[in-house]
């Protein structure tokens, strides 16, 4: 006999009130972010006024979207009248250093994503909170690290049983197909936000693989992550929590808009160009709709195994490619953006409301299970 709405709703509301016990107390809480006008290499329009629309170029909005997120959790930490902390990071880790050793606080929000626009130190700075044995939010160093290895990553999905795409790896424009079929997508292997996938990502003969292989190898100094391309639909779960991971509702990213000879993929202008063609005509539809119980439960089932499997905490997203009913992994988004009260939310945040969750409830939940995880009282 399954249970009445009331009663779940009393097992909800419970469990509301069992991770809310770690916010009752006022809590110091620095929100450390990596700062992009320390370093970003094309303009910060953020703060100065000027009116991007009326802007005659595209505008590379990635270095916007920590400082979004830090005014965002800002805001929804403030009825809480907790001592919130703003701590910016660039390349000076030693003024991090003498802050964290001068004003400890009890927990951490961590939203420092790179250290000088470098993705593959965001992991060192969680290390060095760790050595410090502060809290924070979000998954630890170790998983931040796997997450940004996107063959150690696949290789795992392949030995327990997750569907992922074929794939190969290569230090070298010379390959061997092994078998391995037309259409296929080339990506860097370490790099994260869509870095280095255009267009041109997408190759159907060995010559545009090898070219596209060579950019990668030239221009981000690494190998080539060579998956055969799933035509499916595109899609990713937001979960949450730890001992007990929540999913929020499915969200697909509706390719309709876009012109018939643009590959129906999440590329680096689709993400973050805005007034491109592939910016506008991206679009998020959330809860994603026309998915049969079997696929909604076999998807956010997956996408838990995933969660837990490569060590991810507190919250996290996992993209994934629908085909025939079986959800491919892409790949898991440890701390993903957590924006909102701008234009229009991120991913992460649209799925939480989707759920029932507006933003400040979302971000005391994040630091109310990461309070537990550490064990902090």
């Amino acid at each position: 006999m399954g249970r009445s709405k009331d009663t779940v709703l009393q097992i909800i509301n419970n469990k509301k009130v069992n991770n809310n016990q770690y916010l009752s107390k006022k809590l110091n809480i620095s929100i450390i972010f990596n700062d992009p006008v320390q370093y970003a290499q094309g303009p910060i329009y953020e703060g100065t006024g000027v009116d991007i629309d009326a802007l005659d170029e595209a505008i590379d909005m990635s270095e916007y979207g920590v400082l979004d997120e830090v005014k965002s959790v800002e805001r929804a930490l403030a009825p809480l009248e907790h001592n919130t902390k703003i701590i910016p990071v660039a390349l000076d880790i030693n003024k991090l250093i003498t802050e964290l050793n001068e004003n400890r606080p009890d927990i951490i929000f961590n939203l420092c994503e790179s250290v000088d626009g470098d993705p593959t130190q965001e992991m060192n700075i969680a290390g060095l909170f760790e050595l410090f044995k502060i809290p924070y939010t979000g998954s630890r160093a170790f998983t931040l690290g796997l997450a940004l290895n996107k063959p150690l990553v696949k290789s795992i999905l392949n030995q327990n049983g997750i569907p992922t795409a074929k794939h190969f790896v290569t230090h070298t424009s010379s390959f061997h197909l092994n078998g391995h079929k037309f259409p296929m997508i080339v990506k860097p292997s370490r790099e994260d936000a869509s870095i280095g996938i255009t267009n041109e990502s997408v190759v159907t003969n060995e010559a545009a693989l090898r070219k596209r292989i060579e950019y990668v190898l030239d221009e981000h100094k690494q190998p080539a992550l060579v998956e055969e391309y799933i035509e499916g639909r595109e899609i990713n779960v937001s979960v949450v929590g730890n001992e007990e991971p929540i999913t929020f509702p499915i969200s697909e990213i509706d390719f309709t808009g876009l012109p018939d000879d643009y590959p129906k993929i999440i590329s680096y202008n689709s993400k973050w160009m805005y007034k491109t063609v592939e910016f506008e005509n991206t679009k998020a539809v959330c809860p994603a709709q026309n998915l049969s119980d079997t696929e909604v439960k076999v998807i956010q089932d997956t996408a838990k195994k995933v969660y837990r499997l490569l060590g991810a905490a507190d919250y996290a997203r996992v993209d994934m490619r629908l085909k025939d009913g079986v959800p491919y992994v892409l790949e898991l988004n440890p701390n993903p953006d957590i924006a909102s009260d701008v234009p229009e939310d991120t991913g992460f945040t649209r799925s939480a409301k989707a759920h029932g969750w507006e933003y400040s409830y979302l971000i005391q939940q994040i630091i109310g299970y990461s309070l537990k995880r550490w064990g902090v009282n």
